[in-house]
Parts: structure tokens; C-alpha cells; sequence
């Protein structure tokens, strides 16, 4: 007599139930695993939607930056820095590029007005950064092509630096002076916020609060007038998209490299490139941990093994009867395996339960971000219904190939 699938599947929730402390047991281990499964996938996906804000709120992953090569040994010679004809070359030798600023930094420099003073970052730019950047004025415009072609004393500040000198008084049309020049602040950039995660959450209450500190300045007013003989040391390029952004970082490799004769003074970086990287990282990081709860797993597997192999030796006299009444070895061996995918299955949906419970106190005690998504769903349920047909297999085969005769006489 054969035995149909659901009569497999209903005689499996009936040993189930009927044992319900060793069925408990059994699934320990397997919740457990798929827990972790569970939370270690959400960390990753956490992880990953931090980084591409990251360079989401720093200009996208079209942006490509050049600057010093710290890897360098500099006792060999050659200086990490560009001329403005140096400059000028680079730029009309990539017309693909949609924006192109240098900039020249200056940590230390002090804003005054009154007695009110501001000690930060000022940065020479070009009327692109704006765009490289995707970062905007609130009030007022940006540096315009004018102001570098002029030598203009203009300002533009960010609203920490306004906070600070100004008050709630509007800045527009206000002067400071900066080393002796004065200028007169012709916008103020837009607040930039980004919530911090993980340890920098001690530190901050907003991962971007130092761009709310910086001012910019012409270029060429900080080249003539602020601080002549500064050295160009970076530049910042918008590509059209983020693939375009990686051939463009290999052109402007091999252009900067020809202009400082073959010395890599320079290190020029594509924000699409760093996020795949990142990316590739962060997986490592997740398939290293997915493989500890996978161990996990199988030691729940090994425990499931070892308890169906005890049950049919309590089942003996049941499976023999089976047999004797027209039961194939096939239908044996399908009633077993269907047990343990059953109490391995359930195992997996108690853990992923219990691991969408616990996910935002996890991230609560780590301070970050952890996201869940179906795909992982389907991962952790994969991998617990794969451990039950894998340590399923050996208990079935055991019992499908049970004497009848010899199973009758079992007590």
C-alpha cells in the first residue's frame, strides 16, 4: 500500500506534536542558526545602504577624486601638486567630464567680523564644485565664473560659520575679513545632515556637521590675494554616470601620471569603484559569518540525525507493520525525510521570527542600521529545509531498508 505525500507530511506534524519536548529539542539548534543567518544578512544590507548614502551625500557615484599619493615615497622626489597650467591641461584633455573643479584647502584660517570670529577649513574652488559636489547654496549663489576671472573678495559660508558670526542676522551683502582681505558672503550652502552610525554616534549627532563649517572662496582669489604661492593639491570630476566615472578614473590616471614623468605622486579614486569594493567587503564580512552560523546549522543537522535514528528504533515494530501491509521501502523512506524537512522547516520559521524580533535591538546595541529584505527570508528558509534533506537522507535510508519479519519481532 503506497503512501501519498500528504499522508507523509500529516504523519510528520503527528509525531511532531505527540513529541512535543523532543521535537522543542530537535529545533534548537536549527533556530539558532537561521537567527543568525537572519541577522548577520540584515547587518550586511545595513552596512552596505550606509556606504552608498555615504557617497550618495559626498556627490554620487559619478564623482572621481585626485589627490596625494600617501603610499608615495616622497624621499624619491617630486612634488604632489598642480600648477594652473597643469590644471588647464588636464581639464580640456576630458570633455567627457561634466564638471571639473581644483581645489586648494586651508585648514587653520580664521573668519572676523566685529568681535565675532570663525577658526576652520576655507577652500579655493571653481564655480563646478557646486555641481561635483551636488551640494547647493540655501541663499544667495555660489561662485560664478566672473568672480574667478575677476579676482573677486567674495565669500560663501556654511551655516555653522553663519551660526557663529552672524546670529539669526541675514549674511547676504555682510563682509568678514579673512588674512587681512575683505569679503563680502555672497551665499550660505545648504545644512548637511547624515545620522551617524556605529561608534561615531558617540562622537556626533551629525556625520556631516563639517561641512557646515567650511567656507569657499574663488580660486583664483586665493591663489592672488589670500594665500599666493598656495599649491593646487586635488581636484574633484563628475563623470556622466557612475561606469563612465571608472574609464574616465583610468584616462585621468594615465594623464596625470605622464604629466609628473611616471612618478605616482598622485592617487586618483572613482567613488563607483570604492562602493564595489566596499561592497565586495562587506559580502567577505557576511559570508564569514553566515558560514559560523551555517556550523551552527550543522551541528542542529548532526542532533536531528541522531533523534530520528533513535525514533526509528522506537518506530521499528511500526515501520515493519508498514511494510507487511503493502508499504513500499520508497514510501519508508518519503515519510522519514518529509519528518525531519518538517521539524528542520520549522525550526527555520521560528528562527527567521525570532530574528526579525531581535533585529532592531541588535541595531539599537550597535548603532547602526540593519535591513531586512525577502531575499534573506528565502535564504534562511533554503538553508534549513537543505540541512533536513541532507541529515534527513541517512535516518530514511535506515528505515526504508528495515526486514519486516525481523521489524515485527521488534518489542
Amino acid at each position: 500500500m503506497a503512501i501519498h505525500l500528504s499522508d507523509s507530511i500529516k504523519l510528520g506534524f503527528t509525531d511532531i506534536m505527540m513529541r512535543k519536548v523532543r521535537s522543542a529539542v530537535t529545533v534548537i539548534g536549527i533556530v539558532l542558526g537561521v537567527m543568525c543567518i537572519m541577522v548577520v544578512l540584515a547587518i550586511v544590507s545595513g552596512m552596505n545602504k550606509i556606504t552608498l548614502d555615504w557617497m550618495q551625500e559626498r556627490g554620487g557615484l559619478n564623482k572621481i577624486e585626485v589627490g596625494p599619493n600617501w603610499n608615495y615615497d616622497f624621499s624619491k622626489g617630486g612634488d604632489p601638486s598642480f600648477t594652473l597650467k597643469e590644471i588647464r591641461y588636464i581639464d580640456s584633455q576630458i570633455p567627457e567630464a561634466i564638471a571639473f573643479n581644483p581645489t586648494i584647502s586651508e585648514w587653520d584660517f580664521t573668519l572676523n567680523k566685529g568681535d565675532k570670529s570663525f577658526s576652520g577649513w576655507v577652500g579655493g574652488v571653481m564655480p563646478d564644485f557646486s555641481e561635483v559636489e551636488e551640494w547647493y547654496v540655501d541663499k544667495g549663489r555660489f561662485i560664478k565664473d566672473i568672480d574667478i576671472a575677476e579676482n573677486n573678495n567674495v565669500i560663501v559660508l556654511g551655516t555653522a560659520v553663519v551660526e557663529q558670526i552672524f546670529g539669526k542676522r541675514n549674511p547676504l551683502g555682510e563682509s568678514v575679513n579673512l588674512n587681512g582681505q575683505t569679503l563680502t558672503v555672497v551665499g550660505v550652502m545648504q545644512y548637511r545632515y547624515m545620522k551617524p552610525q556605529g561608534g561615531g554616534a558617540a562622537f556626533s549627532d551629525n556625520q556631516l556637521s563639517y561641512l557646515n563649517e567650511r567656507s569657499y572662496i574663488p580660486l583664483s582669489t586665493m591663489l592672488s590675494k589670500i594665500m599666493p604661492g598656495a599649491k593646487i593639491s586635488s581636484l574633484e570630476i563628475k563623470a556622466a554616470n557612475p561606469q563612465a566615472a571608472v574609464q574616465l578614473k583610468t584616462k585621468l590616471e594615465n594623464i596625470v601620471l605622464n604629466l609628473k614623468a611616471g612618478k605616482k605622486l598622485f592617487e586618483v579614486s572613482a567613488a563607483q569603484e570604492e562602493m564595489e569594493n566596499m561592497n565586495k567587503n562587506s559580502q567577505l564580512f557576511g559570508v564569514i559569518f553566515v558560514l559560523i552560523a551555517v556550523i551552527s546549522l550543522l551541528v542542529g543537522g548532526i542532533v536531528i540525525m541522531n533523534i530520528m535514528l533513535a525514533a526509528i528504533k522506537e518506530r521499528t515494530r511500526e515501520i515493519g507493520v508498514r511494510l507487511a501491509i503493502g508499504a513500499r521501502g520508497r514510501d519508508i523512506f518519503l515519510q522519514f525525510l518529509v519528518q525531519t524537512v518538517l521539524i528542520t522547516t520549522l525550526g527555520g520559521i521560528l528562527g527567521i521570527a525570532f530574528g526579525f524580533a531581535i533585529l532592531e535591538q541588535v541595531g539599537k546595541f550597535l548603532q547602526i542600521s540593519v535591513i531586512a529584505n525577502l531575499q534573506m527570508i528565502w535564504a534562511a528558509l533554503s538553508v534549513s529545509v537543505g540541512v533536513g534533506m541532507i541529515f534527513g537522507v541517512a535516518p530514511a535510508v535506515r528505515a526504508s531498508r528495515l526486514d519486516p519479519v525481523i521489524a515485527l519481532r521488534e518489542d
